[in-house]
């Protein structure tokens, strides 16, 4: 590629022109830079590991860099690094060289679970930086990942949405659920009725770029994933005088889960919705809080309940999972 072409791409500025304008390879990591290398960097040390290893081009979006100090490199000033790098990926790699699919969270458990053959897709990273090497430096076809800023500069992309054709035939409790999925049906598996739909798209995405997958070790997931104090019940049992501890990442599992919960059948289950401070949750008006996963061991020893919700982030799930399993 072109210096004038990496220019108009990442709508950058050019500062300084060196003595090479062409280029074949990119990357964040100055120490992986080989010579006539494009290098994206941060800070003034990057630039100078860069420029050691020979690098012809750098790519930086602060005032760092006096355009003396590197001559005989071009330098090109962007206002968005993250936003650079990705317009860059987006015109590099065509459609037909590589497909991009934004998902959902949950969307991307489920797909992480059924898939039988994770070498066949790239999942991206968060980290934006190894992102980019990854996606550049990889042979894959399929790139899959959750970052929407991301994605959307890539390849101007919606999540997901197609799912698979399925429906629930029968969900007593919110802990197994009986469902159909194509011709097939699945029987009270570990899956809350609310995350079928998440699971019909992970397997509409195997089915239309062919990856091979498997529904059969569906079991919960950190979105939600109770516990049972008293012991797990027989599949086939209404959840009634159970007692009950439910962990998830996000408020609205919570909210469909306990609007459910005091609805199975005639009885009315008691159930306690537990948050860290400060967090506002939409239907409850007297939430418990905590400060520490020993506010929630607390509250599961002291307090009367059937249901006992707790929105914990993700590290507060190992240290709750931790201790509620001694």
């Amino acid at each position: 590629m072109k210096l004038d072409k990496l220019i108009e791409i990442t709508k950058g500025e050019l500062i300084e022109r060196g003595e090479k304008d062409e280029f074949f390879r990119a990357t964040f990591f100055p120490e992986k830079v080989e010579e006539g290398d494009v290098c994206f960097v941060e800070n003034l040390n990057e630039a100078k590991l860069a420029a050691r290893n020979k690098a012809c081009v750098l790519v930086y979006s602060e005032n760092f860099i006096d355009k003396n100090d590197f001559s005989d490199i071009s330098q090109v000033k962007v206002k968005d690094l993250k936003r650079s790098s990705f317009l860059l990926i987006g015109a590099v790699l065509s459609e037909d060289e590589a497909s991009f699919e934004l998902l959902s969270f949950k969307v991307m458990t489920y797909f992480k679970m059924i898939l039988t053959q994770k070498n066949s897709v790239e999942f991206i990273p968060k980290d934006y930086k190894r992102a980019f090497d990854l996606i550049l430096g990889s042979d894959k076809r399929v790139f899959v990942g959750c970052d929407e800023t991301m994605l959307k500069t890539i390849r101007e992309k919606e999540y997901y949405t197609t799912k698979a054709p399925g429906h629930i035939v029968s969900s007593d409790s919110l802990f197994r659920t009986t469902f159909k999925i194509n011709k097939y049906i699945y029987q009270y598996k570990k899956l809350p009725l609310f995350h079928l739909d998440d699971l019909r798209r992970a397997v509409s995405l195997c089915e239309e770029y062919e990856l091979s997958y498997s529904l059969d070790k569906i079991n919960y997931t950190k979105h939600f994933k109770p516990f049972f104090p008293e012991g797990e019940p027989f599949v086939r049992e209404v959840m009634k005088n159970d007692r009950v501890i439910i962990l998830s990442d996000n408020l609205k599992d919570i909210l469909d889960a306990r609007g459910h919960a005091v609805n199975i059948g005639q009885w009315m289950a008691k159930c306690l919705v537990i948050v860290p401070p400060k967090t506002k949750v939409e239907g409850i008006k007297n939430p418990l809080f905590y400060r520490s996963s020993d506010d929630v061991l607390e509250a599961i020893k002291s307090k009367g309940f059937n249901y006992l919700f707790v929105y914990a982030d993700d590290p507060s799930f190992e240290s709750l999972i931790y201790k509620m399993s001694r």
